[in-house]
């Protein structure tokens, strides 16, 4: 069972919201929302997602449930503020670096003035 009642009640405070407001957006009674804050029910996997949907966060902040990162890939700080300033670019500037990167990754020489198609032409030409 998830154990996630002081943490909604901890939500709902910090975001200045009644219970009954909470009750209200997710469709449910007053004394149904209590109880997930008492802890004598537990949301099942849709309320979850509405609850984080509502504080806009995700269901792993919502649980408390850690992501064990060793089975997965390991990203230094260094690669995770790129991720974080890549994913804010335009879609066509994440094209073009991504082509660059391509081609720098291969050991070639490049122009900053070519366009992702032209990169991609090339290294189609290499192959």
């Amino acid at each position: 069972m998830i154990h996630i009642e002081n943490k909604l009640q901890f939500l709902r405070e910090l975001h200045e919201l009644k219970q009954q407001d909470v009750a209200d957006t997710l469709g449910v009674s007053r004394s149904t929302y209590a109880n997930y804050e008492s802890g004598r029910r537990a949301p099942d996997i849709d309320m979850l997602m509405r609850l984080a949907d509502i504080y806009g966060i995700s269901l792993d902040e919502l649980t408390g449930h850690e992501v064990n990162q060793s089975q997965g890939i390991k990203l230094t700080s260094q690669a995770l503020r790129l991720l974080k300033s890549f994913n804010q670019l335009p879609l066509n500037y994440q094209e073009w670096y991504i082509s660059h990167m391509a081609v720098d990754a291969k050991g070639r020489q490049y122009s900053l003035d070519l366009t992702p198609s032209i990169v991609a032409d090339k290294i189609d030409e290499k192959k």
